[in-house]
């Protein structure tokens, strides 16, 4: 065999050997180029998918925002005594002779909140006597209607005397009767 053959093979076989290396190291990376290509695409799809995610649960995150307001302002709490002390706490005004005059509270005995209703939940009843100016008198009731805990109205009676002898006819009376309603657990009878 001449050299130009042996050279001619030795070529050849060096290319052949530079060829399938180069195919065994190039394929697996073409191969795992090309899943890592696959998989930027799941990502993507998934980020565009997490955009719509984000958005969907800030509006849940608003409704619930809403809803928890509208609870809070339209749901009262229970409590499982009637505190009324608490409650005369909450709503006492100054008597500076200006606003308000003159205020007393007085007490009723216990009763069911609803008659042939359920047994275990009853109402305490508050009376107010408040004189002084309109303003006054309506700040108590907004007072009363913004306490968490469920007290309800159960009369109001405002009188203002208009006599031309009256030194100050901006001055009215209430008469307001609460109910503060509590959950008697216990099944305590009045």
């Amino acid at each position: 065999m001449s050299s130009s053959r042996h050279l001619t093979m030795a070529v050849l076989a060096a290319l052949l050997v530079v060829g399938l290396g180069g195919l065994l190291l190039v394929w697996p990376s073409y191969r795992e180029l090309a899943e890592i290509n696959r998989q930027t695409e799941v990502l993507r799809d998934k980020g565009e998918n997490h955009h719509v995610q984000v958005r969907s649960i800030a509006n849940l995150k608003t409704e619930l925002d809403r809803t928890r307001d509208q609870i809070a302002s339209e749901l009262k709490l229970i409590p499982d005594s009637p505190d009324v002390a608490d409650v005369m706490r909450i709503l006492s005004k100054p008597l500076d002779g200006v606003h308000v005059h003159d205020q007393t509270f007085r007490s009723g005995n216990t009763r069911e909140a609803v008659p042939g209703g359920d047994v275990s939940v009853r109402v305490q009843p508050l009376t107010v006597e408040i004189e002084g100016r309109f303003g006054a008198i309506f700040d108590l009731i907004v007072a009363v209607e913004s306490m968490q805990r469920l007290v309800r109205i159960g009369s109001l009676r405002v009188e203002c005397d208009h006599r031309p002898d009256n030194y100050d006819w901006r001055v009215a009376k209430a008469t307001i009767v609460l109910e503060a309603v509590y959950n008697d657990a216990f099944g305590e009878v009045p």
